[in-house]
């Protein structure tokens, strides 16, 4: 019975968009360069997304402008406090308006402040984040 109970509410996640990468491998990785960053240099965001489900990015607003929209999907991005995605900093909030299909998506932000800044992107339930540290060049 135990077995069934598991198998069940495993099979309702996945419906519900549970990151299933089909190559096995992590559903959504983040990289980003140069790491690490001067400040007033663009730093490159790549995120790879390997499952379908809403794309959400977090790029911490202390350490950067406004990010640009890259290679993004339509979508919006806000400014919000202090998200743990940031380490509690204030952040740049992006959300897609709908689902987005595995593929590569980029984005550059400016360095802005010296210090060491979390980004992070989630589709579903997994999430990726990356420490960028940005010096006085």
């Amino acid at each position: 019975m135990r077995k069934i109970v598991m198998a069940v509410g495993l099979s309702c996640l996945m419906a519900l968009g549970g990151p299933t990468p089909a190559a096995g491998g992590p559903a959504v990785q983040l990289s980003v360069a140069p790491n690490p960053a001067a400040v007033g240099q663009r730093v490159v965001h790549t995120i790879d997304v390997a499952v379908s489900g809403r794309l959400e990015v977090w790029v911490s607003a202390s350490g950067f402008a406004q990010p640009r929209p890259g290679t993004l999907p339509p979508g919006t991005w806000v400014q919000t406090c202090c998200p743990s995605q940031t380490a509690g900093t204030p952040a740049w909030y992006f959300r897609s308006s709908g689902s987005v299909a595995p593929s590569r998506y980029r984005f550059g932000a400016d360095a802005r402040r010296v210090g060491s800044y979390l980004s992070t992107a989630s589709v579903g339930f997994a999430s990726a984040g990356t420490w960028i540290r940005v010096t006085q060049g």
